[in-house]
C-alpha cells in the first residue's frame, strides 16, 4: 500500500483535529502567561511563536487529509481494472460471488484489502449486498458507492454479467480521463496562488530593504546632523511586523483557496497553507 497511502477514517481525522486544537490552545496560553508573568527570553517574538504554533497545529490535519485523499484516489483508479477483470472472470459463466473471489486474489493497490473484506464477509455467511454496502461506507468515494450499487443490482438480476461490466468499466475509464483533464486544467489556479504569494513576499522585501530601510538610514543621518526629517515617526520594525502578519494570513487563506480550486476540498488546502505559512515565517525570520 505504501508509506504515503493509507486510509484515515473520519473518526481518526476528527481525533487529529481535536488534539491539534487542544495543543494550539495550550501553546497560546503558555505564550500569554509567559508574556504577562514569567517574561522568559525567547528565540522568537510572541507573534512569530503564534504563527509557528498555527503551522504546527495545521500540519497533522493536513497530513491526515493528504494521506487519505491519496488512498481514496488510488482506490478509485483501480476500480475500472477490477470491474474489467471481474468481467473476464464472468466469461466462464461463474456467478458474481465466485468472480469476486477470483478477482480479490489479484493486486489492485489499496482496493485489494477491501475486496478481501468482502470475500471474508461472504465466507462468514453474510450476504453480498451487505458486504458491498459495508464496502461503500468504508471507502466513502462516489465511485465506490456507485460500484457497490451496480454490483448489487447485477447480483439481483442474475444472468450474464460480462457485457454490463465491460460497458461500465469503459464508462468509468472515460469519466476518469475527463476528471484528470479537469484536474490538470485547475492546477493552474494552484500555481497562480503560489505565484501571487511569492510576488507579495518579493514586494515586501523590496519595500523593506530598498525603500524603507534607506529612509530610515537617511532619517538617522539627518538626525545626527541636526536636521529635521519629514517621517521622523517611521517605525520600521512595526511595518515589518504588519507585513509579516499579512503574508502569513495570505498564506493561510491562499492555501485553502488553492485546495478548494485544485482538488475541490478545503481540507486538501491545509497542506498548501502549512507550506506557504512556513515559507513566510522562514523568509521574514532569516532574510528580512
Amino acid at each position: 500500500m505504501g508509506l504515503l497511502m493509507f486510509r484515515v477514517s473520519k473518526r481518526d481525522r476528527a481525533i487529529v483535529l481535536t488534539v491539534s486544537t487542544i495543543l494550539f490552545t495550550a501553546q497560546i496560553l503558555t505564550i500569554i502567561i509567559n508574556e504577562l508573568y514569567f517574561k522568559v527570553p525567547l528565540i522568537f517574538t510572541p507573534d512569530q511563536l503564534l504563527f509557528l504554533t498555527m503551522i504546527v497545529t495545521i500540519f497533522p490535519p493536513a497530513a491526515a487529509n493528504y494521506f487519505d485523499l491519496r488512498w481514496r484516489s488510488s482506490v478509485d483508479k483501480n476500480i475500472p481494472e477490477f470491474l474489467r477483470e471481474l468481467s473476464e472472470a464472468g466469461r466462464t459463466g461463474i456467478t458474481l460471488t465466485r468472480a469476486l473471489e477470483l478477482a480479490s486474489k489479484r493486486r489492485y493497490g489499496p482496493l485489494s484489502s477491501d475486496l478481501e473484506r468482502i470475500v471474508n464477509k461472504l465466507s462468514w455467511g453474510g450476504s453480498l449486498e451487505e458486504a458491498l454496502k459495508d464496502f461503500a461506507e468504508r471507502v466513502g468515494t462516489r465511485l465506490a458507492k456507485r460500484t457497490s450499487i451496480l454490483l448489487s443490482e447485477i447480483n439481483r438480476a442474475g444472468g450474464d454479467i460480462r457485457d454490463v461490466l465491460d460497458m461500465v468499466s469503459k464508462h468509468i475509464r472515460e469519466l476518469q480521463v475527463i476528471e484528470e483533464e479537469r484536474a490538470s486544467q485547475l492546477r493552474i489556479y494552484v500555481v497562480i496562488v503560489y505565484v501571487a504569494f511569492f510576488i507579495f513576499l518579493f514586494i515586501d522585501y523590496v519595500i523593506l530593504e530598498t525603500f524603507l530601510s534607506k529612509i530610515e538610514l537617511l532619517r538617522a543621518g539627518l538626525k545626527e546632523a541636526g536636521g529635521v526629517f519629514a517621517v521622523a515617526g517611521l517605525d520600521l520594525r512595526s511595518i515589518k511586523t504588519v507585513m509579516f502578519h499579512m503574508s502569513v494570513i495570505q498564506g493561510l487563506f491562499g492555501g485553502l483557496v488553492a485546495g478548494k480550486m485544485g482538488e475541490g476540498s478545503l481540507g486538501a488546502g491545509l497542506k498548501h497553507s502549512a507550506i506557504l505559512m512556513s515559507i513566510s515565517l522562514i523568509i521574514f525570520y532569516y532574510l528580512m
